[in-house]
């Protein structure tokens, strides 16, 4: 038969039936839509029937998400088996059903309970291993938990954790990771000011584990820290004189105090800051604000300290205290100044002095560990290092470096030996001229100093005397 007349044939198939030699057997016959011929025989009609449905299907082009199969099952009992298989998703039913097999049995075997009374305990008992928060709002809960710490740490606090919140304040604080914190970190090259940062951010994490709003602190993770610049410092000994002599030229004084408890004692400027004046006893200073308030201390005064603080006592810090400390240290022109260097430079004095590293790390409030990695055999001079502790007021008087402070003018104040020969010499105004001030100036110098003035009318009575007399 030509293809032409292939085409021509209706395309359809059929069943029919024939004999073989032993028994019935059935054929389907027919063309596909090409013209190709199909025939094929079945043992069983049933077979037949199945087969015939498929390839209309297919002959028509239509494309069946089903397969004819003979089964044992009702129509319900198919409805439920294809229920089950949508529920596996994907899985085979006989794993699923083993697993939650195994997981009863176990239950069973330890708490002796059935699989729905284990998952309904669960429910009623199960909590969330974190709190979930935004950033956001566990930076202002962490902000708002600092109580009582300085200002100066709560600002450090807030300038730390606003790299957390600056790009996404909506993001979640467990979803941290320890890469999130390496580029949050990496554009800080000084290798303290990325440990500022990395102490900050580290901190914040630990409260957030404590308060179990995420499972660990990342910055535990983060590779080893750069090595730090070494912050150790001491001012040389004519920087310490131009130091001393600028702190009473400036505002008469009233820095003289805090300088030399910092210098003489080694107190920290956080803890100068906090110390109230009924805290300077006789001899200790008893020591519990700062930043180390939560190890609190008593540090001896020594001799030349007391000679300081009887002639300037302290009330407290001056107001315009940084200030004041700036304006020092352009006057004292030192070649390095780092934080805390009026600190280093009394510990390592007080080093030289006592030669007792576990004494010197107590009144410090400090450990040996530090006293001898850091300040050992610093000042080697026997020389220098009686001179320090003996750098009275009346050594300071005699130093003849010229003290500059920027935009102040510098009065050049006589001894108060001098000036309390010179206030009963001639009236203020008079004097005034003379030092170049004005007699208010004088007068709260003098009070300031606790030098006697004359009392009103007495110019006036001298004046009255020495005419009599002519």
């Amino acid at each position: 038969m030509t293809a032409s007349k292939k085409k021509d044939k209706i395309f359809h198939f059929q069943i029919t039936e024939f004999k073989n030699k032993t028994s019935k057997a059935w054929r389907v016959t027919g063309y596909w839509p090409n013209g190709d011929r199909l025939r094929k025989n079945f043992k069983n009609k049933t077979d037949a029937s199945e087969y015939l449905t498929k390839i209309e299907g297919e002959a028509e082009g239509k494309k069946n998400d089903y397969q004819l199969t003979r089964t044992s099952l009702n129509r319900d009992q198919l409805v439920e088996a294809e229920s089950a298989t949508n529920l596996a998703d994907g899985s085979s039913i006989c794993e699923i059903i083993t697993h939650y097999k195994k997981l009863e049995a176990a239950v069973k075997q330890q708490a002796d309970l059935t699989l729905d009374q284990a998952v309904a305990f669960f429910e009623k008992h199960y909590r969330p291993e974190v709190e979930e928060l935004t950033i956001y709002t566990a930076q202002q809960r962490f902000l708002s938990s600092r109580v009582g710490i300085r200002e100066k740490t709560l600002t450090h606090y807030k300038n730390t954790t606003r790299l957390l919140v600056a790009k996404n304040p909506e993001r979640m604080l467990h979803h941290f990771t320890v890469h999130d914190i390496e580029k949050l970190l990496r554009p800080y090259k000084n290798p303290n000011s990325y440990l500022t940062y990395r102490r900050g951010i580290s901190g914040f994490f630990t409260w957030a584990m404590k308060n179990h709003h995420c499972l660990e602190n990342p910055c535990t993770r983060l590779d080893r820290p750069p090595q730090t610049v070494k912050n150790i410092a001491i001012l040389s000994p004519d920087e310490i004189k131009r130091l001393l002599k600028a702190a009473t030229l400036l505002d008469d004084g009233a820095a003289v105090s805090s300088v030399c408890i910092l210098l003489f004692a080694g107190l920290r400027p956080s803890e100068l800051e906090e110390l109230p004046p009924k805290d300077i006893k006789t001899e200790r200073i008893r020591i519990d604000g700062g930043k180390m308030r939560r190890s609190p201390r008593a540090t001896s005064i020594p001799p030349i300290l007391k000679v300081w603080l009887e002639k300037y006592p302290f009330k407290g810090v001056p107001k315009g205290w940084r200030g004041k400390m700036s304006k020092l240290k352009e006057a004292t022109k030192a070649k390095r100044w780092v934080n805390d260097i009026l600190r280093h430079t009394s510990i390592s004095y007080q080093l030289e002095r006592d030669q007792d590293e576990p004494r010197t790390a107590f009144n410090n409030g400090t450990s040996t560990q530090m006293i001898n990695q850091h300040y050992r055999d610093v000042v080697d001079d026997p020389e220098v290092i009686t001179e320090f502790w003996e750098l009275s007021p009346e050594t300071i008087e005699k130093v003849k470096d010229k003290i500059e402070f920027k935009g102040k003018r510098i009065i050049e104040w006589p001894t108060d030996t001098q000036l309390k020969k010179l206030v009963w010499a001639k009236p203020l105004s008079r004097l005034a001229v003379d030092l170049n001030v004005s007699d208010s100036a004088i007068r709260k110098r003098c009070k300031l100093h606790g030098i006697e003035l004359p009392k009103n009318g007495h110019w006036q009575r001298e004046f009255q005397r020495a005419k009599a007399v002519l």
